[in-house]
C-alpha cells in the first residue's frame, strides 16, 4: 500500500508544500490519489494496474 505514506508525505509540516513526490514501486500496488506533482519509478517489464496521471520511469 502507497496510499499511507503518500497522506504521510503530503500532511508532514516539514515536508515542502510544492515538493514533488516519486514513487517508486514494483507495479503491485492499488489505485493511488495524489494531490501533488508526482511520478513514478517502476521496473522495466512492470505495468502499473491503473492509469498514471504522473510522468513513469523505468528502470533496468
Amino acid at each position: 500500500m502507497l496510499q499511507p505514506g503518500i497522506h504521510l508525505l503530503e500532511n508532514a509540516p516539514d515536508f515542502p508544500a510544492t515538493a514533488p513526490i516519486l514513487l517508486i514501486t514494483d507495479g503491485y500496488c492499488d489505485t493511488v490519489r495524489i494531490r501533488r506533482q508526482h511520478a513514478f519509478l517502476i521496473p522495466e517489464a512492470a505495468r502499473l494496474p491503473f492509469t498514471p496521471r504522473g510522468p513513469v520511469f523505468r528502470l533496468r
